[in-house]
């Protein structure tokens, strides 16, 4: 009698986390490969910064999610989800290592790599985010890793840009996206996540700060 009960509960849970982390990681895939952030943003098309990219939108979801009051009743369906999603991010990494002709023996060193810059990556942005540090830090800490390009499965992978090394260019992008960064946390719903929808911001046109806020923050896009 028990084992019928158990499925009839199942069948009654919210939607299944492990469908609902492919779907958070399939929506971040979507919204950090649009155009506008290589094209207007100037994000190198390139492997390693496209890494960087998905690992901001992975990161937000997955800090939100785990981000949520322990007494509130969602918690721990919020804490699973979190972790399915980001086990759905290091599977689809590992299985692009392997497409691309990286050995058996050579992937787990890889991942362990790659999973400490993603740690990294979601930790200070956190930490950022929870010490309200301001778009001046989000956006020099965007143009050491988003805006500096590297392989991603180089040995100099998660190595961040020195400061002195960014052109004014790169840092008036970077504050940009700054906006963008703080406008994609303001619009996240954590029961929305939690049935495997996200809305995003559509990041706004390059040019004057303070247009570009207005324009982000006013829901005109």
């Amino acid at each position: 009698m028990r084992p019928l009960l158990d499925k009839l509960k199942t069948l009654f849970k919210p939607r299944g986390v492990k469908l609902v982390g492919d779907r958070l990681y399939v929506a971040c895939v979507a919204q950090s490969r649009l155009p506008v952030f290589y094209t207007d943003y100037g994000v190198d098309d390139a492997i390693g910064a496209r890494f960087e990219l998905l690992t901001f939108h992975v990161g937000l979801v997955v800090t939100r999610l785990k981000s949520l009051d322990p007494a509130d009743p969602r918690h721990e369906q919020a804490k699973e989800t979190a972790q399915k999603l980001f086990d759905s991010f290091l599977l689809a990494l590992d299985s692009t290592l392997r497409e691309q002709g990286v050995g058996d023996l050579s992937v787990p060193k890889k991942m362990k790599k790659l999973g400490l810059v993603i740690y990294t990556r979601m930790k200070r942005w956190d930490d950022m985010w929870r010490d309200h540090s301001g778009l001046g830090a989000e956006a020099d800490y965007a143009a050491r890793t988003i805006f500096a390009g590297s392989d991603y499965d180089d040995e100099d992978a998660g190595e961040e840009l020195d400061a002195g090394l960014i052109s004014a260019l790169t840092l008036e992008r970077a504050q940009a996206f700054a906006i963008y960064a703080q406008a994609a946390q303001d619009a996240f719903r954590i029961d929305e996540a939690l049935s495997g929808d996200l809305v995003w911001p559509n990041p706004a046109p390059l040019g004057n700060e303070a247009f570009i806020r207005e324009f982000v923050l006013s829901g005109d896009v």
